[in-house]
């Protein structure tokens, strides 16, 4: 709270004329990447199995927005929740991957953003090289 109050201070300062007014500071400061892994903006079929807040198992064809070795971002129908349980089937590999939700995100007309984990790295689930090229995080 106390930067807020500097802040206002300052800008007194400024109008008052006691004190001349600093430049802004450019619009171009750089954060660093959190990121584990490498993330590829890739449209992968997926089966999605679960079960609902009933404890009714539900499936669904789903389709992934991002992929990363550590799971993806994916837009799903059924309602799911945080810190849940999923196991994915890559339509295309026919290969499994247990997954619990990290992330709920934008929801859709009929759609939410899920964002998924796996325990552990996984590039052979997606088929991404193990090395990405270059430094580009996306």
């Amino acid at each position: 709270m106390s930067k807020i109050y500097d802040a206002l201070k300052l800008a007194q300062l400024a109008r008052s004329g006691k004190m001349q007014p600093r430049p802004p500071l450019e619009a171009t400061a750089e954060f660093p990447e959190h990121r584990r892994s490498r993330r590829w903006a890739l449209d992968i079929a997926v089966y999605v199995y679960g079960y609902g807040p009933e404890k009714e198992p539900f499936h669904e064809e789903a389709h992934t927005l991002h992929v990363n070795a550590n799971g993806a971002l994916l837009l799903l129908s059924v309602p799911v929740h945080k810190g849940q349980t999923l196991l994915l089937t890559n339509r295309a590999t026919q290969k499994e991957q247990d997954c619990v939700i990290v992330f709920l995100g934008t929801k859709r007309s009929r759609t939410v953003e899920v964002g998924i984990a796996f325990p552990e790295p996984n590039t052979d689930f997606w088929q991404l090289p193990s090395t990405p090229e270059g430094n580009s995080v996306a």
